[in-house]
């Protein structure tokens, strides 16, 4: 606990003007929460900033003092000079005084208890075992939602088995952002590491991923878990961890965050992630779809070429504004489904999973197929291909050694100049957001191409109306088994 000298005469002057909170967090420029902290003594101010917090805090306080004409009771209470001239000036050095006091009191406390506020690891079996274990620790005991920086490569830390240590991080009362740089020239040069990158996001639905060229943050390697700690680690050749310093002291801890988050202008993301794409007239999915030509990988069941029955269920089921947007696009399908060019891939584990289940994620809304609703899904699916030489149909088969697409809950569709993926909400255990949304080009392109030379492979399978409807009557029986099972 940070000593209280700062935090007591913060949480007076709050007190005496009656300031709000949120009101003294706009004045600085500062979440409410930090405000909060710094008055209760969880937490300091930044140094970098303090001398510019204090003064504008001290300005603030002294216009409410003469708004509300206490300054002669302001005087009597606290230890300022009537003579003072500058009363909001007198208030922020108040203030460094009280700051300086606290830093002092808390400095003097940690060398009488002897206990280091950074602690160096060396040697790639206990860094790595130290990372893993203060991840899994700190992750696992969130108090609120969290945001950890990440200022390495994505690949590299990829190579060097870093995302194995979340695999045992389960969020259900928090959310996590996860703010990644990515190597742009090694993902075009290796297309490989695409596939570790959508099976990293496949893999923790319950994370908010947002990636950075790492041409912004090259060289930094950190790793911070907001407020909670930082380390800077050395790695080796092939990349492997051999050296971490680890920094727990919070005012530290603060400092580094202040000075490498990604706030600045020339930081810019490449992907956001969104609760939705967007309900009104003007959203995102409406510009998505104005065009002719489309690419889906889909592994949340088969949302697309639905029978207007469907349609009309699901809009009973909704709110107003939901039910809208259901209309909406399936309006849009009907304009665009005799005249574009689509192409379907879905894996046959995710095909099977959606005839069990019939669970499908249109724009917002989660709705489940009933059993006839399916068969009659299946018939509309090859009417619609009978009607579209255009529209291509495709499975991937299960294959062994074959790992790139076993991802079976994030799906990515394509317009060919932008793209999203998008969650399985099934399979999201807190309020993570469940698109990522891409607005890089590059990284769009990157990815687009790495789910097209999926039919290069042996696994990929592309079928005709003609071929499709043969299937259909071979597998028949079997099909109507598996929906017989939910009647």
């Amino acid at each position: 606990m940070i000593s209280d000298g700062y935090a007591s005469t913060l949480k007076r002057l709050i007190t005496f003007t009656q300031a709000k909170f949120i009101s003294l967090a706009d004045v600085v420029g500062y979440d409410v929460s930090y405000v909060n902290k710094w008055s209760n003594g969880t937490k300091l101010p930044s140094s970098r900033y303090v001398e510019r917090i204090n003064e504008e805090m001290g300005h603030y306080f002294a216009e409410l003092i003469a708004k509300q004409g206490k300054k002669e009771k302001f005087f009597k209470t606290f230890p300022i000079s009537e003579t003072a001239e500058d009363l909001g000036f007198e208030i922020s050095q108040y203030l460094c005084a009280a700051y300086r006091s606290t830093l002092h009191q808390d400095h003097s406390s940690k060398g009488k208890e002897n206990q280091p506020s950074i602690q160096v690891i060396t040697g790639h079996h206990d860094t790595a075992d130290f990372l893993s274990d203060i991840l899994q620790k700190s992750l696992q005991n969130l108090d609120g939602d969290g945001e950890l920086l990440i200022l390495g490569d994505f690949c590299s830390l990829y190579d060097a088995g870093f995302w194995k240590y979340f695999d045992d991080i389960h969020l259900t009362a928090s959310n996590l952002t996860l703010r990644v740089g990515l190597n742009m020239d090694k993902l075009e040069k290796n297309p490989q590491y695409i596939g570790h990158l959508y099976a990293t996001l496949d893999r923790f639905l319950d994370f908010d991923f947002v990636f950075y060229d790492i041409c912004d943050i090259e060289n930094s390697n950190i790793i911070l878990l907001k407020g909670v700690f930082a380390v800077q680690y050395a790695m080796s050749t092939p990349p492997r961890f051999n050296m971490c310093t680890y920094i727990f002291d919070e005012s530290m801890v603060w400092d580094i965050y202040e000075k490498f988050s990604f706030t600045g202008t020339e930081k810019k993301a490449l992907n956001f992630t969104v609760s939705s794409l967007g309900m009104d007239d003007l959203g995102y999915r409406t510009a998505f779809y104005a065009t002719n030509r489309f690419f889906f990988f889909l592994t949340n069941g088969f949302e697309f070429l639905l029978p207007h029955e469907v349609f009309d269920s699901i809009i009973q089921k909704v709110s107003p504004e939901q039910a809208f947007a259901v209309q909406r696009l399936c309006v849009t399908w009907e304009e665009i489904l005799d005249v574009s060019k689509i192409d379907f891939i879905i894996p046959a584990t995710s095909l099977m999973r959606y005839l069990e289940d019939g669970y499908i994620y249109l724009t917002d809304v989660e709705y489940n197929l009933s059993a006839q609703e399916r068969r009659e899904h299946i018939k509309s699916v090859l009417q619609a291909m009978s009607n579209n030489d255009h529209i291509t149909m495709a499975t991937l088969l299960p294959a062994l050694g074959d790992d790139i697409y076993k991802g079976k809950n994030l799906s990515f569709y394509s317009n060919y100049k932008t793209g999203f993926l998008k969650k399985n909400k099934q399979r999201v255990h807190n309020n993570a957001d469940t698109f990522y949304l891409i607005v890089n080009d590059r990284l769009h392109s990157l990815i687009l191409n790495f789910f097209q030379n999926m039919k290069e492979l042996p696994s990929y399978q592309q079928y005709t109306c003609e071929e499709l409807t043969n299937k259909y009557e071979v597998y028949k029986p079997l099909i109507e088994r598996t929906l017989s099972l939910n009647e």
